[in-house]
């Protein structure tokens, strides 16, 4: 069975070079908003979360309590720029496995997320 990972950036263009470089890891699907990410999570049950904190309409540490609600077991990984570093330890204090700053190199980041896939 083919890991499942939900990357949800509203960045079109760093959503786009995440799924691209998570493909060796399983089967990535993706949104752009909160509100699209969970209706992905109800309905496909990845594995892994990689998760934007900041975004409009619903922020990532919004969706990361609804995908906790959904899933206990679901693996989160947020994403945050460096100037947020208030709202990592905040994002970690509501579940989220681990928080990678951006920027990010690439390499470290799916070497993190190998190692906390299940």
């Amino acid at each position: 069975m083919t890991r499942k990972i939900l990357v949800v950036d509203d960045s079109d263009d760093l959503r786009e070079l995440l799924v691209c470089a998570l493909a060796p890891l399983g089967e990535i699907l993706s949104a752009s908003s909160g509100r699209d990410a969970l209706i992905v999570l109800a309905a496909e049950k990845p594995a892994l979360l990689l998760l934007d904190v900041s975004m409009p309409e619903m922020s990532g540490l919004a969706v990361l309590e609804a995908a906790r609600a959904l899933d206990s077991k679901l693996v989160v990984v947020m994403l945050t720029g460096a100037a947020e570093r208030g709202v990592a330890d905040k994002a970690l204090s509501l579940g989220a496995n681990a928080v990678v700053m951006k920027p990010f190199e690439m390499d470290a980041v799916l070497k993190q997320l190998q190692d906390l896939l299940p």
